[in-house]
């Protein structure tokens, strides 16, 4: 019997000893682009590792490797408009050739009825996708997740394991016209690029934003929870005409132009308990376009977000971005632009090299400018006119700035 389970021993040890090389040779095994729109395709596609399609059971897709994705080529497409089935994006390493139009995953229609009936999922620590236009795409869906498994449990940011989407030439992930999204644990590095911003009607167009690490346009109830985000431009987090969603426990760092903006028609949203630093111009800034632009007719004013609980550090333009004149004269910490309403915030820490670390004021076109707004030096600050709500501005439009940690407050708001 002892001899037996000694050989017993030796079997598991040595099984063991082999599994990651069995890992390693499972995530290198390359494939075709995917294309899934019905039920079938699962079966047919010769992608799925293993499951039946129930969602306790999804279908698993990976590990395996994607690359080469050029031009408008998608690597994963899953249409979601006729499926039953749940699955499972696992693991995959995506790899474009940097073209500015390929992107890794696309999710369109997922759940589009509003219902969760099935699951849909991108998870996996050893997730890479790189060097495509936009890492992930998700368009028209409900309830879906995207897990990098990185999460940090003692604190903002991600831990040592988290799948990786870097180096995209417009940004890591995209969520547009979608609800209960959750985008969680993931390391976003060098994601975009240093669009032209429109600092008048704050139009959302990808020429003058970017993707940056997460946009989210025209979505609602999603959250964005402990990611990190390092050098992703032009924004690290955006929110367009998006509502009651949470950016919460992320870190972010070296954005041009902010780590959060949330414009053009956003409202309830909560930035919370975030770790920020060395935005290049602004930390975090609620703004709503100038009276008269067509965005602000459409899109409507940016009101009721709550900024709290956050560390925002060293944000402020380089020496050779002031020589240029691309600055903004409203730079600072937190900054609450033109005429937005009835947003509060409180208990954050906050401190701008450049600037206040609480501002409140309004953009100044110009354009004479490389950006079409006064520049810095100096700052425009206190100057707000424009007023969409809450009491106009002799009552700050509604904007309240209470329990905060700063230095420098502009002399507008009240002081804390």
């Amino acid at each position: 019997m002892k001899r037996t389970a000694s050989i017993g021993a030796i079997l598991l040890f040595v099984a063991l000893l082999a599994l990651p090389l069995y890992l390693a040779r499972a995530a290198s095994n390359s494939h075709n682009p995917i294309v899934i729109a019905a039920d079938s395709d699962f079966l047919t596609c010769g992608c799925v590792a293993s499951g039946s399609g129930s969602a306790a059971d999804p279908y698993i897709i990976g590990p395996m490797a994607i690359n080469g994705t050029s031009g408008s080529n998608i690597a994963v497409s899953i249409d979601g408009s006729s499926l039953t089935k749940s699955f499972n994006l696992f693991n995959l390493t995506i790899s474009g050739n940097g073209s500015n139009a390929s992107t890794g995953i696309f999710l369109n229609h997922i759940n589009s009825s509003g219902t969760s009936s099935i699951l849909a999922q991108v998870t996996g620590p050893q997730t890479s996708i790189q060097s495509n236009g936009i890492g992930i795409v998700v368009k028209n869906s409900n309830n879906v997740t995207l897990d990098g498994g990185g999460a940090n449990s003692n604190g903002p940011g991600i831990g040592k394991m988290a799948g990786a989407i870097n180096k995209n030439f417009v940004g890591a992930i995209d969520v547009e016209n979608s609800s209960n999204i959750t985008v969680r644990g993931w390391q976003f590095s060098a994601d975009g690029q240093d669009n032209t911003p429109d600092y008048i009607a704050f139009d959302p167009s990808l020429s003058n934003w970017g993707v940056g690490a997460v946009r989210l346009f025209k979505t609602s109830n999603s959250t964005i929870d402990h990611t990190s985000a390092n050098n992703c431009t032009t924004v690290s987090f955006a929110v367009f005409s998006s509502n009651h969603n949470t950016v919460s426990n992320n870190s972010a760092d070296y954005p041009f132009t902010n780590n959060v903006l949330i414009s053009d028609g956003s409202s309830y949203n909560t930035v919370i308990n975030n770790s920020f630093s060395t935005a290049d111009f602004v930390g975090i800034m609620i703004a709503d376009p100038l009276p008269g632009t067509a965005t602000l007719n459409t899109y409507g004013p940016a009101h009721d977000n709550l900024v709290t609980g956050n560390v925002d550090h060293t944000d402020g333009p380089t020496g050779a971005e002031k020589s240029a004149g691309i600055a903004p004269a409203f730079l600072g910490g937190i900054v609450i632009l033109n005429g937005t309403y009835n947003n509060t915030i409180s208990n954050n820490q906050v401190f701008s090299s450049t600037g206040a670390d609480l501002g409140w004021a309004q953009a100044v076109p110009n354009p004479q400018s490389p950006v079409g707004v006064f520049s810095y030096p100096p700052l425009l600050h206190c100057n707000v006119s424009a007023s969409e709500g809450g009491g106009g501005t002799a009552n700050h439009n509604g904007n309240v700035w209470s329990g905060n940690a700063v230095r420098i407050i502009d002399s507008c708001i009240t002081q804390q």
